[in-house]
């Protein structure tokens, strides 16, 4: 069977889902250009990045987690070690506990933060796209209890 251009492209983009396990290396191959969608996690899971190339783009989504409320476990997105591979952009924080309306914006330093820590998500959505061998910009929400957290 002749396979069509669009069966080819959906087959390149068909969403993948993370198992839920402690550490997972993402790969270009594997994750690179899918939306991915993150699990209600069982434990502190840590999604480690490849090295960045300029225009590879990551989507994140989730957890899938059926009930009204957040996942009590934290998901750290790695861009790698030792402050050479890092983040650079922001997140827009929603409280999903406050009383009030509470919207507010966390960024990276732009120099040396190489992981972002969701606790307690409710719910996120998150694009991180390589803007050279080095940095990785990021934007979208976390909607949570706790403010997403970038570090070193």
């Amino acid at each position: 069977k002749k396979v069509t251009v669009g069966e080819y492209a959906n087959a390149l983009m068909a969403p993948v889902t993370l198992a839920d396990t402690a550490a997972i290396s993402l790969t270009e191959a594997t994750h690179a250009g899918r939306l991915i969608i993150g699990p209600n996690v069982g434990q502190t899971s840590t999604w480690t990045l490849p090295t960045p190339i300029a225009g590879m783009s990551f989507h994140f989504v989730g957890p899938t987690i059926a009930a009204a409320t957040e996942d009590t476990n934290s998901v750290v997105i790695s861009a790698g070690s030792g402050n050479t591979l890092y983040f650079q952009g922001r997140l827009t924080f929603l409280d999903i506990d406050a009383t009030a309306s509470d919207v507010s914006v966390v960024g990276s330093d732009n120099d040396s933060n190489e992981t972002i820590t969701i606790a307690t998500a409710g719910s996120y959505d998150i694009t991180i796209v390589g803007i050279s061998a080095t940095i990785w910009m990021v934007s979208g929400y976390v909607a949570s209890d706790t403010v997403p957290a970038f570090a070193d």
